[in-house]
């Protein structure tokens, strides 16, 4: 498959950062907000965090229409963590965890699971949700910590994102990889204001496609050397504050 190197297309799910300081929304500051237009429809899937008074906090995924203005709605945000495929007009599927005997000073007393518990289904402003719902222990086992890269370069191909030269320059273990391949899923930019792109996040979750077994997931922060603009991008495929 050729690859395109000179345009940078993502064709996934690709949220841009557009508030980096807190903005007052009622009894809300909002820490960060990130938003994407649902393809073929008038539907944006917003990625917010938010505090409120006596030291509450809340953050999650809910979806407005493109008319509506972004606000904090507790009711209507869904019951998930994380994304586990990029969402689209028919389907949004996310992942969560419950207790199931695994918590505090059960943990280890009790054996993982990585299979789902249970996988809730509904609507959202007429799109079909579907929370699957992982024991805390088989969610946490599988769930990895942060990775954070310096990167030369990166490309894109139609399901995958491809990264190059990757430096670790913010631990003492200084490992470096030649290339890293992820599926294109929950991405996140943030743009500096030259609506550059200072960095990209990789929320990635792998699934078993049949089962939906929980086979890893793993957060990267990743720092190109150089900036690219975000005209490189189709603009279908971002929001702007």
């Amino acid at each position: 498959m050729k690859i395109k190197t000179h345009t940078i297309v993502f064709s996934m799910l690709l949220i841009c950062f557009y508030s980096c300081s807190f903005d007052k929304q009622g009894q809300w500051d909002i820490s960060e907000l990130y938003a994407q237009k649902i393809e073929g429809t008038s539907k944006i899937l917003y990625k917010y965090d938010a505090w409120g008074g006596r030291d509450s906090h809340t953050y999650g995924f809910v979806i407005l229409d493109s008319t509506e203005i972004f606000k904090i709605d507790l009711k209507n945000t869904l019951p998930f963590y994380k994304l586990s495929d990029i969402p689209n007009k028919n389907k949004i599927e996310g992942i969560s965890h419950e207790c199931y005997n695994s918590c505090e000073e059960e943990y280890y007393k009790s054996k993982p699971n990585y299979k789902p518990m249970k996988i809730n289904k509904f609507q959202s402003n007429n799109i079909n949700i579907e929370n699957i719902i992982y024991q805390y222990r088989g969610y946490s086992e599988k769930d990895g910590g942060l990775e954070s890269y310096v990167i030369d370069k990166f490309i894109e191909t139609k399901d995958s994102l491809f990264f190059y030269n990757l430096n670790d320059v913010e631990s003492m273990n200084g490992i470096h990889l030649d290339e890293l391949k992820v599926k294109k899923g929950e991405v996140y930019l943030q743009l500096n204001n030259n609506k550059e792109i200072q960095k990209i996040i990789v929320e990635q979750i792998n699934l078993d496609p049949i089962t939906k077994e929980f086979i890893d997931g793993r957060t990267c922060f990743l720092t190109p050397k150089k900036k690219h603009s975000q005209m490189n991008f189709h603009k279908e495929e971002y929001f702007e504050k």
